[in-house]
């Protein structure tokens, strides 16, 4: 091959216009700088997960996310060293940027907005992988966050993503922010007639007697007497769930059941509803 010819042909101009002449050779250099730039970025980012990230004194979601972010900050680096080849002025991003807004519209604000709203969430830590958070209603497990949106699993097995910026710019409950502990509650009616004391003590030991139950000061079981119903007297049982050993609901269920079997071992008895009529003569 003669290498005055390809020095020839890689210097040879293949589109001319807005003040560039583009050569095959700068358009060949750029090519290689964004597809091995995205290469070797990918290859740093999973060598930083395997190797750096497992060692960080950091949370959970700061060692996934950051692999995420020096990917995408050196395949920018890349990107740009790749237009600077090709003679394009770095000013260029003042008309390109008018002209996304105008032919993207919201839709690139939207995915930088996420973007910048993943990066907030990574520093500021609202939540973390595994919270129990309530969006729109629905409540879920926090299972992964990305850089444009969070992946919240509801107790119904739905899957939802969140878009990031939607955490910040809406109210969130985190559920279990401070500590995996979340309220149960249990109500119940006994008849007329019930011992009320010895309801209070059979509902607090059927609820204390869950391994999921939490018994700490504080937290133990407690139960009010709500009201004099229609039918019988009305109690509430209030217990502490540690959501790491059962979730709310199946310890609620057990809880009941245990409930109704101290009920009827100590001749307890649930009241049907009731209604007197009194007719005239």
């Amino acid at each position: 091959m003669n290498p005055q010819l390809v020095q020839e042909s890689l210097a040879r101009v293949v589109w001319s216009g807005a003040g560039l002449d583009l050569t095959l050779g700068n358009l060949l250099l750029a090519l290689a700088l964004v597809l091995g730039g995205g290469l070797a970025s990918r290859l740093v980012a999973a060598l930083f997960a395997r190797r750096i990230a497992p060692r960080m004194a950091a949370s959970r979601q700061t060692r996934e996310l950051a692999p995420r972010w020096i990917f995408f900050g050196l395949w920018i680096l890349f990107l740009l060293a790749a237009l600077r080849v090709l003679g394009v002025p770095l000013t260029v991003f003042n008309f390109l940027g008018g002209a996304i807004a105008l032919g993207f519209g919201f839709g690139a604000q939207n995915l930088c907005s996420n973007l910048i709203s993943g990066a907030i969430i990574l520093v500021a830590r609202p939540y973390k992988l595994g919270d129990i958070v309530e969006v729109d209603g629905q409540a879920g497990t926090v299972l992964s966050i990305g850089l444009r949106a969070t992946e919240v699993l509801t107790y119904d097995g739905v899957n939802l993503l969140v878009p990031n910026s939607n955490f910040l710019s809406n109210t969130i409950v985190n559920r279990t922010n401070f500590d995996r502990s979340l309220r149960g509650l249990v109500t119940i009616t006994a008849a007329y007639g019930t011992d009320s004391r010895l309801v209070d003590e059979t509902l607090r030991a059927a609820a204390a007697a869950h391994p999921a139950v939490i018994q700490t000061p504080g937290k133990a079981p407690w139960t009010l007497f709500d009201d004099f119903g229609d039918s019988g007297l009305k109690f509430k049982l209030f217990f502490w769930v540690d959501t790491t050993r059962a979730s709310v609901a199946a310890t609620a269920s057990d809880v009941r059941h245990a409930i109704l079997a101290a009920f009827r071992e100590k001749n307890l008895a649930i009241p049907y509803p009731q209604l007197v009529v009194h007719a005239p003569k």
